[in-house]
């Protein structure tokens, strides 16, 4: 048979490539989770304090399935100008398909080498992560084995530049702030829409583009939540959602891996930054996720375990909804009988230079509740300059500095009197003052060496 003569040995070393390939990114999974106990560093004039926590999903045997998440807590740094603060990336992605967590992985890697290089170029932090996310999506394709017809992912990036945030989200992950509204009350403020067809913006796309958006039916019956079809039958995509990377077979019907963009100035009202894949907002509101998050930091949890604490509470919440499992339950699987997602949940505590919240203050001010949605909260158009804001007079910049000081002075009275009022002065620190003493416990268990590099170390990418 001479026509196999040689083809054995092509033919197993294709294989062998591609099998590298894969379980190079199945190895990247595998490892995406070992540096993600708590990391403190300071990144322009925001302290941050963050961790991330994951756990697979199970089907309805209580057996672990897959773990399609997949997440990025990343520390960059110019190439350049060494002396430039560094940008702190945070993501997660949630893949989908039957190599979604392969796509999810090859994203993760993809990301951050896209980041640097375009902040490195000195590009605006949009552009960055439009950039990025292209580079991603064309990653996915151009990977090796993986095939990105049918399978993909979805992703949410946030950075934090400066004293600024900067958000792209492509999919139903969510990115949320929790700010305080009062000394008590925080309040959940969503930086991204769930691209799903239920958006209308994201339906008309679908549909000028030739798809069909209908549930799932079955003996005339509606099952699920709307998705994208080709016009001409059920035989696919099927689709939830209608922004993603990968995905090919999808995107002649609209959907697409370009990003919905959004960047606010931080103030020292905000205190938490959490991101989450849709298997915590499920059966969990923002403003619960956020509440929650408050809670467990205030009696004294690292964000290590407010993020372990929030995925084992979805478990808990896919458990009373679905039906099986215990109240036991340790993220591990095994629960016996529910039927749960992937839950990835990234908590950052944060705490800015008041000096940088004055300038903050003189750009844009964004005091409006997570009903608003992120549409209308930024829906004002481009942000006015700092300087417009604070006068060209430095008598002026003084002026504004020494009122708000005065400002912060009264508001800290006001609290305390509020503590004193209500029996627990003495007992109950202002997140501000817990928030200081975290940063200086976490800096304390470190190395020396370390925790200096921690300030503003940047990771290889």
């Amino acid at each position: 048979m001479p026509f196999l003569h040689g083809a054995p040995e092509r033919l197993g070393a294709s294989l062998r490539t591609w099998a590298k390939d894969v379980q190079e990114l199945q190895q990247q999974r595998r490892l995406r989770d070992t540096n993600n106990r708590n990391r403190a560093l300071q990144a322009g004039n925001v302290k941050l304090c963050f961790a991330a926590y994951t756990s697979a999903g199970t089907d309805s045997n209580g057996h672990d399935k897959d773990n399609q998440d997949c997440l990025l807590t990343e520390v960059l740094r110019h190439e350049v100008e060494k002396a430039e603060p560094p940008v702190v990336c945070l993501a997660v992605m949630d893949g989908h398909g039957e190599q979604g967590g392969l796509a999810a992985a090859a994203a993760s890697q993809a990301l951050p080498a896209a980041i640097l290089r375009g902040h490195s170029q000195d590009q605006e932090p949009d552009q960055v992560l439009s950039e990025a996310f292209a580079c991603a999506h064309t990653s996915l394709l151009s990977t090796p084995g993986l095939d990105c017809s049918s399978s993909g992912c979805t992703a949410t990036v946030a950075l934090v530049v400066d004293d600024s945030l900067v958000v792209g989200n492509a999919g139903d992950c969510r990115c949320l702030v929790g700010r305080f509204e009062s000394p008590t009350d925080v309040v959940a403020y969503e930086l991204t829409n769930d691209h799903t067809p239920c958006l209308m913006h994201e339906a008309h796309r679908v549909l000028a583009a030739g798809g069909r958006i209908a549930a799932y039916e079955l003996n005339g019956r509606r099952l699920g939540p709307p998705r994208v079809w080709a016009r001409n039958g059920d035989t696919g995509p099927g689709l939830c959602i209608t922004r993603s990377l990968g995905d090919t077979a999808a995107k002649r019907l609209g959907v697409t891996h370009v990003p919905e963009l959004c960047s606010m100035p931080l103030t020292v009202d905000d205190r938490y930054l959490v991101l989450v894949t849709d298997g915590i907002t499920e059966f969990m509101s923002s403003q619960q996720i956020v509440a929650k998050v408050h809670e467990w930091a205030c009696v004294g949890n690292p964000p290590d375990e407010v993020a372990r604490r929030l995925v084992l509470e979805a478990r808990a919440q896919w458990k009373k909804h679905c039906g099986g499992g215990g109240d036991d339950d340790d993220g591990g699987g095994g629960g016996g009988g529910a039927i749960i997602d992937d839950c990835t949940a990234i908590v950052a505590f944060m705490v800015l230079d008041p000096e940088a919240e004055v300038r903050s203050q003189a750009v844009v001010d964004t005091r409006r509740s997570v009903e608003g949605r992120s549409s209308e909260l930024f829906a004002g158009g481009p942000l006015p300059s700092a300087s417009a804001g604070l006068g060209g007079s430095g008598g002026r910049r003084r002026s504004v500095t020494a009122t708000a000081r005065r400002q912060r002075a009264s508001a800290r009275r006001r609290e305390q009197r509020e503590l004193r009022q209500r029996g627990r002065h003495g007992k109950q620190r202002t997140w501000a003052q817990w928030a200081e003493l975290q940063w200086e416990a976490v800096c304390a268990v470190l190395p020396w060496s370390l925790a200096a590099r921690s300030k503003g170390r940047v990771m290889t990418v």
